[in-house]
């Protein structure tokens, strides 16, 4: 059998992608170990149980659910909503980074400890919730069934963009729970510890994947440019699956909870300038070209972001004259 120039070529190039992954996991082992050590130097031994009044709970069934029972914005609701069931979809998560996480690999250790850490978090909100009485348990638990039935979560197609979207998207996170806790009325305290326990898991495992990514770039800065580039240019919140997805998207943001501001402050801008994207030095041509793209879309992000704000301050202006 004749091979086709052109299936020789797709093989080689498959090849030396193969080869460019794990030699990237193999030269990042000494990074994995050493940002797993410090994380468990300062380990969160938090329980869930011991974070609840459960004697304030109410049978649903005597008593069924009222928005009245706790008085909360629909942008506020929406985000508790949201935020819990994207942490309900933890084991598609998990299995989409085994994937780039080899048996006898240290990261596959590390993924193992995250996705114990994780796991604790929808246990805990949703016990804050039923407790609380903040959200509607059965549009939740209706929620939760459509949401877990279609495991929608990103797939990164390598290692690279893998550790790039986490850092992302563990960031976006912590900053999602930090907002919705001070977003809830001060009286309760359960609710606001809750999610600060929860931000602050999420800000040591925001801080494993960036100072991860970091370490990658100094192995290969040219292959962690083009993912880290691929991942800027696609990057949405957890919870595409999730029920009416952008109608709560749309009023988590107009709650200024998250939405393209915060991703632009509070993610995209301080973490590029951690790993001193704009000065990384002898890149690859097609490093150099997605590096071009990267600061065009951020800079595509700041002109919407920049025109949202004048927007809203002309209907602010407008709505204090009329009165």
């Amino acid at each position: 059998m004749v091979s086709h120039p052109l299936t020789e070529r797709c093989d080689d190039l498959s090849t030396r992608l193969a080869k460019s992954r794990v030699d990237l996991l193999e030269e990042i082992t000494p990074d994995v170990e050493r940002l797993f050590n410090r994380h468990m130097e300062a380990p969160r031994l938090w329980f869930p149980h011991e974070q609840i009044n459960w004697g304030e709970g109410e049978s649903f069934l005597k008593r069924p659910w009222s928005p009245e029972d706790y008085p909360l914005a629909d942008g506020v609701r929406s985000s508790i909503f949201v935020n819990l069931l994207t942490e309900d979809n933890l084991p598609y998560y998990t299995d989409s980074i085994l994937e780039h996480s080899p048996k006898g690999h240290p990261i596959r250790e590390w993924t193992c400890q995250w996705t114990m850490e994780e796991n604790r978090h929808a246990m805990v909100m949703r016990d804050w919730v039923h407790i609380s009485r903040c959200i509607n348990p059965t549009t939740l638990e209706e929620g939760r069934r459509v949401q877990m039935q279609k495991g929608e979560v990103p797939h990164p197609a390598t290692f690279a963009e893998l550790i790039a979207y986490v850092s992302f998207q563990e960031r976006a996170t912590q900053i999602a729970h930090r907002n919705t806790g001070a977003k809830l009325p001060k009286d309760d305290k359960i609710g606001r510890n809750v999610l600060a326990l929860i931000a602050g898991d999420e800000t040591k495992h925001y801080l494993f994947y960036r100072d991860l990514t970091l370490a990658a770039f100094a192995i290969d800065p040219s292959a962690m440019m083009i993912a880290v580039s691929k991942q800027v240019s696609t990057f949405a919140m957890p919870g595409t699956g999730i029920p009416s997805f952008t109608r709560h998207a749309v009023r988590i943001a107009k709650e200024g909870i998250y939405g393209l501001g915060q991703y632009l402050g509070d993610v995209l801008t301080p973490v590029l300038a951690l790993w001193d994207i704009e000065h990384l030095k002898g890149l690859s041509k097609e490093a150099e070209i997605a590096r071009v793209e990267l600061m065009n879309v951020k800079a595509k992000i700041a002109e919407s972001v920049e025109r949202m704000a004048h927007k809203a301050s002309l209907i602010k202006t407008s709505l204090g004259a009329s009165r």
